[in-house]
């Protein structure tokens, strides 16, 4: 994979040099076990596409094409390798032969590349308005708008104009000095009270879940606090067996729960364009104006730009 990866790279017009490659394979290496220590603690895993987007956007700045092959190769690697190593674990678990676990892993994995470009050709070239804002059945393409405007923001800009020198964000460069310090900070002050809050406070977790924001809003947040709470709080303290034996498969429950719901819901209401339920729980929440994205300004006053007269 690696060599036909730098294959790709070397071999057409990507921008992409050769060098870059090299260190975009080491910072998975680098982050793979740090980040596994706090996933494996926690059950979040922190993406490395900020970091890659600004370090590729600073080793080779107006190259969009060459970043977001960067943000692949550095970050999806270190994400696989986590979720490939989670899965060896439960097969582990399971009394499954690793031999066969891995062989079911690479064939799943070669299966579903050719799938999903099957996929995306076909619904590219079959479904009326695709990736438009108003398309009737939401094939929005969010994830693809994402990936554009990082393309812009972190390749065809780059960092360098917007958090270096004089920059208008520069001030932010201060934080990389924050998360380094704060986890210290907080596991010294564990350390000194073991009893105390601080035994709870996980700086990695909280720095990273605000990564969700966007797109998870204050609404998901809640919902995920409220389970959260019941389950490992209340029903931990009072029925610690129960706890035990069933907690993890109602959680498994209601995330397959979740994906049927959204199946069933996604075939016999939008594709039939049917008029779906209407109650509170699916008309309040997208009324508000964080759904709406009304909550902003997106026009200037003539004359008047976004961002600084001059950039450095």
């Amino acid at each position: 994979m690696v060599g036909i990866s730098f294959g790709v790279v070397a071999g057409w017009p990507t921008g992409f040099p050769a060098w870059a490659y090299v260190v975009c394979i080491l910072i998975p290496v680098v982050w793979l076990i740090p980040i596994g220590i706090v996933q494996a603690i926690t059950n979040i895993q922190l993406g490395l596409n900020v970091l890659t987007e600004f370090i590729i956007g600073y080793m080779v700045p107006g190259r969009p094409l060459a970043m977001m092959m960067f943000k692949n190769y550095g970050y999806i690697c270190m994400s696989q390798a986590l979720y490939f190593a989670q899965d060896l674990k439960l097969g582990h678990y399971m009394k499954v032969p690793p031999r066969t676990m891995f062989a079911s892993q690479l064939v799943a994995s070669l299966w579903s590349a050719v799938v999903q470009i099957a996929v995306m050709n076909w619904a590219l070239g079959h479904i009326p308005d695709v990736c438009q804002p108003d398309q009737p059945n939401s094939y929005t393409c969010p994830g693809g708008r994402v990936f554009f405007t990082a393309s812009i923001i972190w390749g065809a800009i780059g960092p360098a104009r917007i958090f270096s020198g004089q920059a208008l964000y520069s001030s932010l460069q201060w934080f990389w000095l924050v998360g380094a310090i704060t986890p210290v900070i907080t596991w010294f002050l564990a350390r000194k009270w073991p009893k105390s809050i601080w035994r709870y406070v996980n700086t990695p977790l909280l720095y990273g879940g605000s990564g969700w924001l966007p797109p998870a809003s204050v609404y998901i947040y809640l919902c995920w606090a409220l389970v959260g709470t019941i389950f490992n709080f209340f029903i931990k303290r009072r029925y610690t067996g129960w706890w035990l034996q069933y907690n993890y498969i109602t959680s498994a429950a209601l995330d397959c729960g979740l994906i049927v719901a959204t199946l069933i819901i996604f075939f016999t209401l939008y594709l039939t364009s049917a008029r779906p339920p209407q109650w509170w729980g699916n008309v309040d929440v997208f009324q508000t104006m964080d759904w709406k994205g009304t909550a902003i300004r997106t026009q200037v006053a003539p004359g008047d730009i976004i961002g600084p007269n001059r950039w450095p």
